[in-house]
């Protein structure tokens, strides 16, 4: 998602899977499949069959999951040890 994203009567537009998962650099299928997204708690909205995100619970669900600190640290280790 581009910075330039227009706000809509001060809501924020909502995002897909897909969009989710670049916005945050973690795996597509965390934000894709319905196990994954009960097993870390990410919030979503369901939406007649299509499943949508908005980026800022996004970014405050991330700054206090474990799973994604956890990730970033074995990132991190994996590029150091190149």
């Amino acid at each position: 998602m581009n910075n330039d994203t227009q706000f809509i009567g001060g809501v924020e537009p909502m995002i897909d899977a897909k969009q989710a998962a670049a916005a945050l650099r973690l795996p597509y299928y965390w934000f894709a499949d319905s196990q994954m997204r009960s097993k870390y708690k990410i919030p979503h909205y369901l939406m007649g069959g299509l499943v949508r995100y908005r980026l800022y619970e996004l970014s405050a669900w991330a700054a206090r999951s474990s799973a994604v600190r956890g990730r970033g640290d074995k990132q991190a280790d994996a590029e150091a040890a190149e």
